[in-house]
C-alpha cells in the first residue's frame, strides 16, 4: 500500500464517523517515521479537509503526530451545552473561550504530556456523563467499553457505537473498491 493508500485507510479507520459526518471530532495518532515525507503529504490534503469542511489541530511530538479532525460547527455545538461547558471550565478551560483558545489550550496539554488529558473525551463528542464517569472512576467500573467507555445510557450509546462502526467499514470499504478520497468525504 503506498504512502497515500496507507494515511487515507489510516483517517478511515480511525475517523471515519468524522470524515463522513455524524461525529463532531476524531483523534488519530500518526507515527512520521512510517511515511516518506508526513509533512508534505499531509499538507496536499488540507485543501480537500477545508473544502468539506473539516478543519484540523495537530500536536506533534518527536515521533509521533496527534491530528483531531474536526467540524467547527458541530464541535462547537456540542462544546457549548452546559453540561460539557460545566466540566470544561472545571478543567480549566475559560468560561467564555471560543472554540479556537479551547482547541489551543487542548494542544498544549496534549503535547506536553505522555498520556491525553481526560477532557479531550468531551473534545472528541463523548457524552459528558461518561467522561465524568471515566475520571471519577479511574476508568474502572464502567458499564460497557467501545469507542469509549460508558458510564451512563448504554444502550443508546451501543445504538451510536453501532452508527460509528457501520460509517468506518463502509467509508473503507469504499476505499478498497477504488472510490477517491475525497469523493468520500461529506461535505459539513
Amino acid at each position: 500500500m503506498s504512502g497515500a493508500a496507507s494515511f487515507e485507510y489510516l483517517m478511515g479507520l480511525h475517523a471515519a464517523p468524522t470524515l463522513a459526518g455524524p461525529k463532531p471530532a476524531s483523534l488519530v495518532s500518526f507515527r512520521k517515521s512510517s511515511f516518506e515525507d508526513f509533512d508534505a503529504l499531509f499538507a496536499s490534503y488540507r485543501t480537500c479537509f477545508d473544502c468539506k469542511g473539516i478543519s484540523c489541530c495537530l500536536a506533534e511530538g518527536e515521533k509521533c503526530v496527534r491530528i483531531l479532525f474536526y467540524r467547527a460547527h458541530a464541535l462547537e455545538a456540542f462544546l457549548s451545552s452546559p453540561k460539557v461547558r460545566t466540566l470544561l471550565e472545571r478543567y480549566g478551560y475559560g468560561k467564555s473561550a471560543s472554540l479556537e483558545e479551547m482547541l489551543s489550550e487542548l494542544t498544549r496539554r496534549m503535547q506536553k504530556s505522555v498520556t491525553f488529558p481526560h477532557e479531550v473525551g468531551l473534545f472528541l463528542g463523548y457524552p459528558p456523563e461518561d467522561v465524568q464517569g471515566f475520571i471519577e472512576n479511574g476508568g474502572q467500573r464502567f458499564a460497557y467499553s467501545g469507542y469509549w467507555k460508558v458510564y451512563a445510557n448504554e444502550e443508546e450509546t451501543r445504538r451510536l457505537f453501532d452508527c460509528y462502526t457501520d460509517c468506518t467499514h463502509k467509508f473503507c470499504r469504499k476505499l478498497e473498491e477504488g472510490k477517491r478520497f475525497s469523493e468520500i468525504l461529506q461535505a459539513g
